[in-house]
């Protein structure tokens, strides 16, 4: 597993509990070198955005998992939802630099074949990547203000 980018791409409005969040999407290339198709079930772990924020990830892939196919490279988009005072703290401290560094540390559940379906849980990733501040700076006067 290999961090690829991450997309800056929204907001979340959570009902329960109430929530309000930036969506970003995290994308991870995972290489199948099996012979066989392998399935992510589930990704769990720690963004910490700025190096020193952490949000959880908890993704669930549906049905019986996100399918790999053998011996390919598969981009992976595993969706975490920043709390928006979060992201402006991150934005604060990050007022004079263009990007905002960010690590993804945690584990993703697969299984091999869909014949016999072998599990294999804490498969680990911990990767470095980085997002604009501009990503970031764009949603957040919409989702307190409203268009400018």
């Amino acid at each position: 597993m290999r961090l690829n980018h991450a997309e800056v791409s929204g907001v979340q409005l959570a009902t329960f509990p109430p929530s309000l969040g930036v969506v970003m999407t995290v994308v991870i290339d995972v290489h199948n070198p099996n012979s066989y198709d392998v399935a992510i079930r589930a990704v769990h772990g720690t963004v910490y955005m700025a190096e020193r924020y952490p949000v959880q990830v908890n993704y669930q892939a549906p049905g019986d998992g996100l399918w790999l196919p053998s011996d390919t490279t598969t981009p992976v988009r595993v969706p975490i939802a920043i709390p928006v005072e979060l992201a402006m703290a991150v934005l604060r401290e990050a007022y004079q630099s263009p990007i905002i560094p960010y690590r993804f540390v945690g584990s993703a559940n697969v299984t091999g074949t869909r014949t016999f379906k072998i599990e294999k849980d804490d498969y680990a990733v911990d990767e470095h990547g980085s997002v604009t501040r501009q990503q970031i700076e764009a949603i957040l006067p919409n989702t307190l203000f409203g268009p400018r």
